[in-house]
């Protein structure tokens, strides 16, 4: 392991006050004496050589022009597939399906809040699934159709079931995974772990869910209007809406825990092995979803009971393990957290009070709570101080997994240096966050 960056303080440094004002040599305020030169803390490039202005500008241009794309993409989805079901039906349809997304946006959050990603990325994965994934779905799932599955009569039984098993999780899940694969182009840094991979795929599968949900419940609304009854519509809703709104989550997710594990490796073989492996496992999955209704036997007298003893025999345990996963994954990053943070407080960057603080969820509220008592700028420090340390230690454990890089040392800086400048804010108050050691004044968390 490479020794970490010492902070710019005294010779024994205390986690409480600012750093001193004297800046070394090096111009970033580091004392580069005490940096391994291989590892990813070698802080000695001299600003000029910094290229990341532009490559920011020109991220910052991809994803402004990203959303707008899908925005435009959105609007033709809206004119050209929903708008013919009626307004006051895509009112209706509409309405239904914010209940499914809800919930799986619920989870989503949960997940994230540990180690939280950029609201834009999250954005934009969402949009993906909900605009661009549908269009490409539409356009690549009829060329697919004319293609590869000519022989089927038209409107046959045959057709049906190739439709479902066949043509729907091929098309479908490789268009949501071309979302997770852009942003693993455009955005790397921000999908380095299993959990970041999970919560992308699971976001764009909940926009993908959330369009095809308005298309099924207007679909159903129609009949039920035809019918005279409304028993279609609510048994649509029954079964999409509540019985099974993380399907498309669960599918979407393995492609994305695949590329995060890749990516916490840095391996490129892993990410074609994995993201291929669990792209495939995704598209059986679905296709084990739309296949089953094709070999049920159905009961006139109660026509959910075959799907209801299969979903709770096969689709419920898949689900648990997924759900299982997460959470085991969800403990795996507070490990990892207060390992790497441990590791940087033994090199002077935070006292073992903070570490604790910064690995617990009520910690951290308890501390941007106590600085909002000091106005908002307090608050902003010291909830940018967390997001940075967060960052920093999850970062430095991507970098242990794999090799460090120009970028990696350049990243390794930055979030120190954002450190230094939060706590400077925050040493501004009327108390120190954490007091020194051998002080017998509590947190203030």
């Amino acid at each position: 392991m490479s020794t970490i960056p010492a902070p710019p303080r005294a010779p024994r440094p205390g986690p409480q006050g600012p750093p001193p004002s004297q800046v070394p040599s090096d111009g970033y305020g580091y004392d580069v004496r005490r940096v391994d030169p291989q590892g990813p803390g070698r802080l000695a490039e001299p600003r000029g050589q910094e290229r990341r202005p532009r490559r920011a500008w020109v991220q910052r241009l991809y994803w402004i022009l990203s959303l707008l794309g899908l925005a435009v993409t959105g609007a033709a989805v809206w004119f050209f597939v929903i708008r013919p079901l009626g307004l006051g039906t895509s009112l209706v349809a509409f309405t239904s399906a914010l209940v499914p997304v809800t919930i799986v946006l619920a989870a989503v959050w949960w997940v994230d809040r540990y180690t939280p990603q950029p609201r834009i990325t999250l954005v934009y994965a969402f949009v993906w699934g909900a605009a661009g994934s549908v269009a490409l779905t539409f356009v690549i799932g009829g060329v697919f159709t004319e293609l590869a599955l000519p022989e089927a009569e038209a409107g046959s039984a045959t057709e049906s079931f190739l439709g479902a098993a066949v043509q729907a999780p091929l098309v479908e899940e490789s268009m949501k995974a071309l979302g997770l694969a852009a942003l693993l182009i455009w955005g790397r840094r921000f999908l380095g772990g299993p959990i970041d991979g999970v919560v992308y795929a699971v976001l764009i599968a909940a926009g993908f869910a959330f369009t095809e949900n308005i298309l099924y419940f207007g679909r159903s609304f129609h009949e039920a209007q035809a019918a005279g009854t409304v028993d279609v519509f609510w048994q649509t809703f029954l079964l999409r809406g509540l019985l099974s709104p993380f399907a498309h989550a669960s599918f979407t997710s393995l492609c994305g825990l695949g590329l995060g594990i890749a990516a916490e490796r840095r391996s490129l073989m892993l990410y074609f092995g994995l993201g291929l492996g669990g792209l495939s496992l995704g598209m059986s999955l679905h296709a084990l979803w739309n296949g089953s209704s094709f070999f049920l036997e159905p009961d006139p007298e109660r026509p959910l009971a075959g799907f209801l003893r299969y979903y709770l025999t096969v689709q419920v345990p898949i689900f648990l393990l997924l759900v299982a996963i997460v959470l085991f994954l969800r403990l795996r990053e507070k490990r990892i957290l207060r390992r790497q943070l441990s590791e940087y407080g033994r090199a002077g960057w935070f006292s073992p009070a903070e570490v604790e603080v910064l690995i617990s969820m009520r910690g951290r509220a308890r501390a941007e709570r106590w600085a909002a008592r000091h106005g908002a700028v307090a608050r902003m420090a010291m909830h940018d101080l967390i997001l940075a340390s967060v960052e920093l230690g999850m970062e430095r454990h991507g970098v242990l997994q794999g090799r460090p890089t120009e970028r990696t040392r350049r990243r390794e800086r930055e979030l120190l240096e954002r450190i230094t400048v939060d706590r400077r804010q925050v040493s501004a108050l009327e108390r120190p966050v954490v007091r020194g050691a051998g002080t017998s004044a509590p947190v203030p968390v």
